[in-house]
């Protein structure tokens, strides 16, 4: 994948990160059931993931080929995960949004009380409307055509850090049509 296609990708949220996204959230979950005192995290591209935490690198692979087969194979909710950023990207989004709509009422709702009112309400709905936006935007079960091409180990702000590679050509970016 050429590196305007990457930028496009993640700028549109387009498939191959989705897809990563999901593959990135499973094998996060398989981990952590392995790694159970590793605190884990991930951050997700369109080449594919990266996984931060202190865990041997030759357990990723393994991990991450059982994820994908496990979200292919009837598990997509493996995709979804309680500590995803789309979870407080939501939650800062609709707090926000609550917050500046009962400034803008007029008195007595603009009140500070109404404005934490308001912005509690948002913080309870945005738990489980996180969760729907993980579902339906942020993440996708991969393809058939979904590989995972290799895991190499690095150290980022020093700590560990491993990206996993992807090789995913049904997720690319058809801007010119095929031909029939």
């Amino acid at each position: 994948m050429n590196p305007i296609e990457q930028v496009v990708q993640q700028a549109i949220l387009g498939a191959a990160v989705r897809e990563n996204h999901a593959l990135e959230h499973a094998t996060i979950v398989l981990l952590s059931k392995r790694f159970p005192e590793t605190r884990l995290s991930g951050i997700s591209f369109a080449t594919g993931f990266f996984v931060f935490g202190d865990i041997p690198t030759e357990a990723i692979r393994p991990n991450a080929e059982q994820a994908l087969q496990r979200l292919r194979g009837g598990e997509p909710e493996m995709a979804i995960h309680e500590r995803c950023g789309t979870n407080l990207a939501v939650a800062g989004m609709l707090t926000g949004l609550s917050a500046m709509t009962v400034t803008r009422l007029r008195k007595p709702y603009n009140s500070f009380n109404n404005v934490i009112l308001a912005s509690t309400a948002a913080l309870v709905v945005s738990r489980p409307l996180g969760l729907l936006v993980q579902r339906y935007i942020t993440t996708r079960t991969p393809g058939r055509e979904m590989k995972i091409a290799s895991v190499k180990r690095f150290t980022f702000l020093g700590s560990p850090a491993h990206f996993v590679r992807t090789e995913n050509s049904g997720a690319r970016l058809r801007l010119v049509p095929r031909a029939s």
